[in-house]
């Protein structure tokens, strides 16, 4: 069990454990018995309590991440799209490319430490998969991952990511 499923159904985990809870402190609470309820209608409170607030915290962060994610990827975009399919790239068009896919590497950072919705990334991976299918971007960033220094991310996270199947053709490749 994760965070998100936690997230999504604790509307019903917390009376559920609250329950069980009360039920204990009925069975076997002895002259206790009242404060153990009261306790645990309290836990069951601060639980709910504690998951909305940390929903809140990540939706924030989800927003921060995404709004500067975005923001440097617009940066970069004009750039990218300026490149020639076919020419030789420049030294300043190679930083471009390195930039956008160090951005990309951040994004994926994020997704695996699930702050980044699968929804998101998809869209994200359907992204990088676009650029990728550009020879010369695909150099780069094949010449790049000799390195191993993009978190992990690697072409097969990519098109997993973007949501085709080992083997499937990927649009341009």
């Amino acid at each position: 069990m994760d965070r998100r499923f936690v997230f999504k159904h604790y509307w019903w985990i917390a009376p559920a454990l609250g329950a069980v809870a009360i039920g204990i402190a009925i069975e076997f609470g002895g002259a206790d018995r009242m404060a153990l309820i009261g306790s645990a209608v309290a836990g069951t409170l601060a639980f709910c309590y504690f998951v909305h607030q940390q929903k809140l915290a990540e939706t924030v962060l989800f927003h921060q991440l995404f709004t500067a994610f975005n923001t440097r990827y617009d940066a970069l975009n004009g750039k990218l799209s300026s490149i020639p399919p076919d020419a030789h790239l420049t030294e300043e068009q190679s930083r471009w490319v390195a930039d956008y896919f160090n951005l990309c590497a951040e994004e994926y950072h994020f997704y695996e430490l699930g702050y980044i919705p699968a929804n998101v990334w998809r869209s994200w991976c359907r992204g990088m998969a676009w650029h990728l299918r550009r020879p010369k971007m695909r150099e780069v960033w094949n010449d790049a991952m000799q390195t191993d220094s993009f978190y992990g991310l690697t072409t097969r996270a990519i098109l997993t990511g973007a949501g085709y199947k080992d083997g499937e053709k990927v649009p341009g490749w």
